[in-house]
């Protein structure tokens, strides 16, 4: 092969790589299938302290009126389908197939049809607690509703949930 048809090869070859790479900063809605019903996305975004990230191996359960509804990893996010009214969500490391230690965090949400709600569980280290050698146990967690404006571009950078 000749030098040019060697470049042209390698310019293909490019151009065809990077239209295959997705957008993965983009957020798609999960449209909601059944007529009267709402959707809460719960989501656990990256820390943002540099460095090391805490409890990133660590998961608790979500919860929705007591019952399960997925696990919270790192980084993830669950998309629920649900029914108009109040519902209480929880994480929670007290069922078998959590892996998490802090307390329960709770919130009671009231939806409405045909709306979405957005749920964010933020674990962030302490870092006005701690001191040089002094990185066990020094989180601020927090689970707190958030507008969809601000929401989206926090949970774009999350990936659905998967069950496992």
């Amino acid at each position: 092969m000749t030098n040019p048809v060697m470049k042209m090869l390698f310019a293909t070859l490019a151009l065809l790589t990077l239209n295959g790479c997705p957008n993965t900063a983009y957020f798609e809605p999960t449209p909601i299938a059944l007529p009267g019903e709402a959707m809460v996305y719960i989501y656990r975004p990256e820390a943002t302290n540099p460095g090391k990230k805490p409890l990133r191996l660590s998961y608790p359960e979500a919860l929705m009126d007591g019952e399960s509804v997925g696990l919270l990893k790192y980084n993830k996010h669950l998309a629920l389908e649900v029914a108009p009214g109040e519902h209480e969500f929880v994480v929670t490391g007290l069922t078998r197939d959590a892996k998490w230690e802090p307390k329960d965090r709770k919130y009671t949400l009231k939806v409405e049809a045909g709306k979405s709600y957005f749920l964010r569980f933020r674990v962030e280290f302490d870092t006005a607690k701690m001191s040089l050698g002094t990185f066990t146990g020094q989180y601020i967690i927090t689970f707190h509703p958030v507008d969809e404006t601000d929401a989206v571009y926090e949970i774009r950078h999350t990936s659905k949930a998967k069950d496992e």
